[in-house]
């Protein structure tokens, strides 16, 4: 009997409810050796979070892929479960390499790489499946061409948004990703979506890591390359056009300039890019069928495998490089070398509430040829539009820190916040006894909240519709703004306190999360509320001599 997914056997009309995806992976798994399923953990409803291992020679985890000198390439498909096409085609193609009409590229590919596909990443959202959820309305610019059987919701079952949670974690699936993340270390991560947004006569767009250029400035370079290289064979073998993801800054004025999204590190791809990893991320248009979208989504797949596969050993030498010049930057400090950690810019709105925006810049030079259509159809909000028209106009994809700081030697943190290193993989040691240290501490004096937008949402009961976000939903989630300054002092610190060490391959990261006015660090995910104190000091403090590092064993 022939293998096939829900979408496939239901001609398109349906898509597949997570034991659907169970099954064809289980069917899979017992056609071929070159497939095992693993499994991340469970969702927060219990329903079990599945991957597929996809090598030759069992070179079935990281050890054996790296002794054979694979790429190892890690696919995740449904974050949002109302974009469901990923899921799809991530099932099909794992078949298709191994046993199906693709069996022969497929060997040449598996030669390189060990495929790590993770088919349905949100279950919970995934089977909360309504016709309704995501219905398009092309007034608002929102929503999508359905398949008539529906598809899931944007949320998990207990209500977050598993593309606003990198850097908090707060979703149980989130943290079962990181972990597996680590176990793995993937060279390359493609993350599956769907985008609805500005009219435009592309069938995908696509982008990867953004903030702190200057750091990582040579390897964006090659991920911007990359995925040039790859939409350029998408069109040549596959006939779809895809660009750069993004909107435009004015709404139905295509001359207005071309915007991507926010530099956050809350979003999947911007935090794998503080880790110095090549990050790909796919957003099917929502406004072509249902099946043209599958099948779009599959080309890229499948060509970006083919480009790692002949790339391969180019790749994994660039990824192990950057993670050396993050350890580097620990290891000896260079006060030049500055990391963004927030580029918001504040406002208040008309309710006097603390509101941030995050402007994306246009380079001089940096422009991008968009495929669209005439103005009047634009304006009339018509798709497809009328005529096709072509505009040059300025890529607005740069964006410029508001606060950035050094890397110090290490950060002592208070042991109440263990969990949130361990969640991360950050490596820490525990001061076996009471010292003294040269730390940089900062005072706080303002301490303020702010709405997070499209973090949590209502979860609807099963088989009802959740609420578009043109609704404007009640706000579900805040975050803690802080004012302070800094002053270099002679501290003691407790035994069992934390010293986290910058030279790591988390490095960046751990920068990140653990300076006080950072945009996505621990202090503005309210971790630290109950340790704060206007007038006080801020409980994690930047260490500032080498020499103060405990010889004690890593945990």
């Amino acid at each position: 009997m022939e293998l096939l997914t829900r979408a496939e056997s239901s001609n398109y009309r349906e898509t597949s409810r997570h034991a659907d995806v169970i099954a064809f992976v289980d069917a899979l798994c017992q056609q071929t050796s070159l497939v095992k399923k693993v499994s991340l953990g469970q969702s927060g409803e219990g329903q079990d979070m599945v991957a597929m291992i996809v090598s030759d020679q069992r070179a079935f985890d990281l050890r054996t892929a790296r002794k054979q000198k694979k790429m190892i390439v890690m696919v995740e498909a449904n974050i949002h479960a109302g974009e469901v096409e990923g899921k799809e085609m991530v099932l099909a193609l794992a078949r298709d390499l191994t046993v199906g009409p693709l069996k022969r590229l497929g060997k040449k590919i598996l030669s390189r790489l060990c495929l790590v596909l993770i088919p349905d990443f949100n279950p919970d959202g995934n089977d909360r499946i309504s016709p309704k959820n995501r219905a398009l309305d092309l007034a608002t610019l929102e929503g999508q061409v359905n398949p008539p059987g529906g598809v899931g919701t944007r949320y998990t079952g207990q209500g977050w948004n598993l593309n606003r949670d990198s850097m908090k974690q707060e979703a149980i699936e989130t943290r079962n990703l990181a972990k597996f993340f680590r176990a793995w270390w993937p060279d390359m991560f493609i993350d599956c979506h769907t985008t609805d947004g500005s009219l435009h006569a592309f069938d995908l767009t696509y982008d990867t890591s953004h903030g702190n250029e200057a750091l990582f400035s040579d390897f964006r370079e090659l991920n911007r390359d990359l995925l040039n290289r790859v939409a350029r064979q998408v069109e040549k073998r596959h006939g779809f056009r895809s660009t750069w993801y993004g909107n435009y800054v004015v709404e139905d004025d295509p001359t207005s300039g071309w915007h991507t999204y926010p530099a956050l590190p809350r979003f999947g791809s911007h935090f794998r890019g503080l880790l110095g990893r090549i990050d790909v991320l796919l957003e099917t248009y929502s406004y072509i069928d249902f099946e043209r979208r599958c099948h779009v989504i599959g080309a890229w797949l499948l060509e970006l495998f083919r480009y790692a596969a002949h790339n391969s050993k180019a790749l994994r030498h660039a990824t192990a490089a950057e993670e050396a010049h993050i350890i580097a930057r620990g290891e000896t400090p260079d006060p030049r070398e500055m990391v963004g950690i927030n580029y918001g810019v504040p406002r208040r709105d008309q309710a006097g509430a603390l509101a941030f925006d995050y402007p994306a810049h246009a380079l001089d030079g940096d422009e991008v040829e968009i495929i669209a259509y005439d103005r009047k159809s634009l304006l009339a909000r018509q798709y497809p539009g009328k005529k096709e028209r072509t505009y040059v106009v300025p890529h607005h994809r740069t964006f410029v820190p508001t606060i950035a700081v050094t890397t110090p030697v290490a950060y002592l943190v208070p042991e109440a916040l263990v969990n949130k290193l361990e969640g991360h993989g950050i490596e820490y040691v525990r001061l076996e006894a009471e010292g003294q240290y040269v730390v940089d501490s900062y005072r706080v004096h303002a301490k303020e909240p702010t709405f997070s937008p499209d973090v949590a949402g209502v979860v609807p009961p099963p088989g009802e519709a959740e609420a578009p976000l043109s609704t404007k939903p009640p706000p579900k989630r805040f975050e803690t703004v802080l004012a302070v300054t800094s002053e270099r002092r002679t501290a003691t610190f407790p035994a069992r306190t934390l010293y986290v060490p910058t030279a790591q391959r988390s490095g960046t990261l751990v920068v990140y999360l653990c300076e006080p006015m950072a945009d996505d660090g621990l202090a503005r995910w309210q971790f630290l509320d109950s340790m704060l104190e206007v007038g006080g000091w801020f409980p994690l403090h930047r260490v500032v001599e080498p020499a103060a590092f405990p010889k004690v064993k890593v945990e």
